[in-house]
């Protein structure tokens, strides 16, 4: 199914977004996966992973993409962070990357946003000459992990992926793309 952009302008993010992808990452995150950890847990991961100058670095970095989904008021509805490889994937081939994070705002789900950063994830990945796109899914969310499997990823492992001092299990997923 095509995405239902409707409204919605697809771009490159720029620093002046840094903000807003720090409250939305942290928003959906919580969102989705809150009730899982303690508050002590959620908040040292959201420090970790979730700032705005972790998202100005991304940006302002060659070696990432981070595209985002306007919507006609300027608000920030969904994104797409890629980067180099960082997942434990001790057999990846040289070159493989990572489509670290795609997160679409709960008002926005289903019209295909994800399915189509995914496809952008994947011509990025392309471009860049890699053999393999790599990501990891919580093991529990068997939606992403559907998705991801349609697309043609598969999963190639496991690892603990830290939340504060909580560890949850994740897949490694895979799609080759020689």
């Amino acid at each position: 199914m095509p995405a239902d952009l409707t409204g919605i302008t697809i771009r490159a993010a720029t620093t002046g977004d840094a903000a807003a992808l720090e409250e939305l990452g942290r928003r959906t995150f919580v969102e989705k996966f809150g009730h899982i950890y303690s508050k002590a847990d959620l908040e040292a991961y959201l420090e970790d992973s979730h700032t705005r100058t972790i998202y100005a670095h991304m940006i302002d970095s060659p070696d990432f993409l981070v595209r985002v989904a306007a919507l006609p008021d300027g608000t920030l509805g969904a994104y797409l962070v890629c980067s180099p490889l960082e997942l434990p994937a001790d057999d990846a081939e040289e070159g493989a990357v990572e489509l670290m994070r795609v997160y679409v705002d709960a008002p926005l789900q289903g019209r295909g946003l994800g399915s189509h950063f995914i496809e952008e994830a994947i011509d990025w990945a392309k471009i860049s000459q890699a053999p393999e796109l790599y990501l990891s899914v919580f093991s529990e969310n068997d939606g992403a992990r559907r998705l991801y499997e349609r697309i043609g990823f598969e999963k190639v492992g496991e690892f603990d992926f830290p939340v504060g001092d909580h560890r949850d299990l994740e897949f490694l997923m895979r799609l080759k793309l020689e």
